[in-house]
């Protein structure tokens, strides 16, 4: 009853309204006549249970007209819908506007429930907001209680280049060492009556071979055996970077 109430007070400040304003008459009368019809659809969608629908209307028909009144009906319907923000502001307007208001005590009542509603709803979201974050601290803790707090950092490619050439090395040794065997047995071997000028080359080089070769191999040998020691002792245990969550947000220690 009071919201139609209200309503008869808005349509006949629709009509009063006219003369107040510096524009053209026709144009004015058009936008009377446009508030009217949001404001009639506005009242049928509201007794009809549609509340969006009148929202939207009385929204219209106030933006056309700046009613004051209008603004009791958009507090009305917003309450209903639990638009808590909208009402308030709706409601503060209209009582402002209309001090006097008969409607007083009851729209003071709804404005000082509203601000409590707001209020809740604000200590609500906080509470979950610091809940959520003490909720993400509990979760970093455990997984920083269940990791190592250092990880093992390997020597990287030096071992392995290091195994690679002496590796390198010794195959070279070993064809040197082949070729001079090779050349020694030719010598030793050579016919009965062969001249030495034949094989002197060879007299010459194999043992030259040989003798490098041997050396390769055992460069090639102790370079394979200190790149192993190398790659299984080398290394060294670096901080594993810790992610923190806190109150001011997302923070990272340690080393990459």
């Amino acid at each position: 009853m009071r919201f139609l109430l209200i309503a008869a007070i808005t349509v006949a400040s629709l009509v009063s309204t006219s003369s107040l304003h510096a524009q053209s008459s026709a144009s004015r009368d058009e936008q009377i006549a446009q508030a009217k019809k949001e404001f009639v659809s506005g009242t049928s969608a509201y007794q009809n249970g549609d509340f969006e629908t009148a929202l939207a209307h009385f929204r219209q028909a106030y933006q056309l007209t700046k009613s004051p009144d209008l603004l009791f009906n958009i507090a009305t319907v917003s309450d209903r819908m639990r638009h808590d923000a909208e009402a308030l502001a709706a409601y503060e307007g209209y009582i402002k506007a209309r001090p006097k208001s008969p409607d007083r005590e009851h729209v003071e009542g709804r404005i000082e429930a509203l601000r409590e509603a707001i209020r809740a709803q604000q200590r609500a979201e906080l509470d979950a907001e610091i809940e959520a974050r003490q909720a993400a601290i509990e979760a970093a803790a455990r997984v920083k209680a269940e990791r190592p707090l250092t990880r093992h950092v390997g020597p990287g490619p030096g071992p392995w280049i290091t195994i690679g050439a002496g590796s390198a090395s010794m195959v070279t040794g070993a064809i040197l060492v082949g070729l001079g065997q090779r050349d020694q047995k030719n010598v030793s071997g050579a016919p009965a009556g062969s001249s030495f000028a034949e094989y002197q080359d060879m007299a010459d080089r194999g043992p030259r071979r040989t003798k490098i070769g041997l050396g390769l191999l055992g460069v090639g040998a102790a370079g394979v055996i200190g790149g192993v020691i190398w790659q299984l002792t080398g290394g060294h245990e670096e901080e594993v970077p810790e992610v923190s969550i806190g109150p001011t947000g997302i923070s990272v220690r340690g080393k990459f």
